[in-house]
């Protein structure tokens, strides 16, 4: 058995432990939130105790899953870290880059092992493009875009719009488009951006993101996105030498379609794949993965230096955008 502390026993956290409950290996021993009764509700539901803090329970774990604003993720990493424990934490790995550059660095020296949660990558139809992307099937790659467009923060208190939390959509939620383009089409060379907040009521809270990166391989990808729109819609997809592949579907996040054509091709061929996210299997197979690598001493597909990669854009598109130049990494 793992055992596992949850730290924040927000809505995210929600979904981890339900998610956790259905791999026979994992056992949720702790859950640690200011909010004592939100804390308990999540406890009682998955058996576990109540704690105030991380340090009250740190030795009781073998993995600590931090699943709090991005703003308190460095003193909990180290807290898990320095008493050894292997860490799960929820994109963005933070938002300064000096905190995030100590937790990689942290888990490096005390040879731990640390995975951002971008379970994006564990996605049906996003997994397909991947593939056939890396396969050569689409020749070289000319071209990705992310685009993914919605109402994106529901009424009510929110910690996305808290003003001692916040950090903005393009740290907080491209950090999803980044490490998906960074894992289908390579490295991010350099950025363009323009950025809108909608709201002007949130200073520093960035809603809107048009974005042109230059790919290592000479290629260009593009992320659109809005928190703003009033119809929703996403489409990811790569367009190569020799074809193009699209995941589709309404909303931010929804799957409905896997579309591709090649030069070989008469007609272009549609796949079905209904891959929603409110009963997609991601968080399952993430967490099974990465109790997976800690059973068995491996290294899990998703480090933190990969969240550190993915900060370092978001950073240059801030940059981008208030300098009005091109940011190279």
């Amino acid at each position: 058995m793992v055992n596992i502390v949850i730290v924040g026993a927000g809505g995210i956290s929600r979904t981890h432990s339900s998610s956790l409950m259905r791999i026979a290996t994992a056992n949720i021993v702790g859950v640690v939130d200011p909010n004592e009764e939100r804390a308990q509700t999540l406890a009682s539901a998955v058996g576990a105790s109540v704690y105030k803090n991380l340090e009250d329970c740190v030795d009781r774990a073998d993995v600590v899953y931090i699943l709090t604003p991005p703003s308190t993720h460095r003193e909990l990493a180290l807290t898990a870290i320095n008493a050894g424990k292997h860490v799960v934490c929820e994109k963005p790995i933070s938002i300064s880059l000096d905190d995030a550059e100590a937790m990689v660095q942290s888990a490096k020296q005390a040879d731990v092992k640390l995975m951002i949660a971008f379970n994006n990558r564990f996605r049906k139809g996003f997994n397909r493009l991947r593939e056939m992307a890396n396969s050569g099937t689409l020749g070289k790659i000319i071209n990705m875009w992310s685009q993914r467009i919605g109402p994106g923060i529901p009424q009510g208190y929110n910690w996305r719009t808290d003003p001692q939390l916040m950090c903005g959509m393009s740290i907080e939620s491209l950090s999803h488009d980044i490490d998906l383009i960074r894992w289908t089409a390579g490295e991010i060379v350099d950025v363009r951006a323009n950025i809108v907040a909608s709201n002007p009521d949130l200073k520093g809270f960035d809603d809107n993101a048009h974005v042109v990166l230059t790919l290592s391989n000479g290629g260009t990808a593009v992320i659109h996105a809005s928190w703003s729109s009033h119809l929703g819609m996403n489409t990811r997809g790569v367009i190569g030498t020799l074809g193009t592949a699209v995941v589709d579907g309404p909303g931010l996040w929804d799957g409905r379609h896997f579309r591709w054509k090649t030069c070989e091709m008469t007609d272009e061929h549609i796949e079905v794949i209904n891959d929603s996210y409110a009963t997609s299997d991601c968080y399952e197979l993430e967490n099974r993965h990465f109790l997976d690598c800690v059973t068995n001493d491996l290294p899990p597909t998703i480090t933190g230096a990969d969240g550190l990669a993915a900060l370092k854009v978001s950073h240059a598109i801030l940059d981008s955008h208030y300098k009005k130049t091109v940011i190279s990494l």
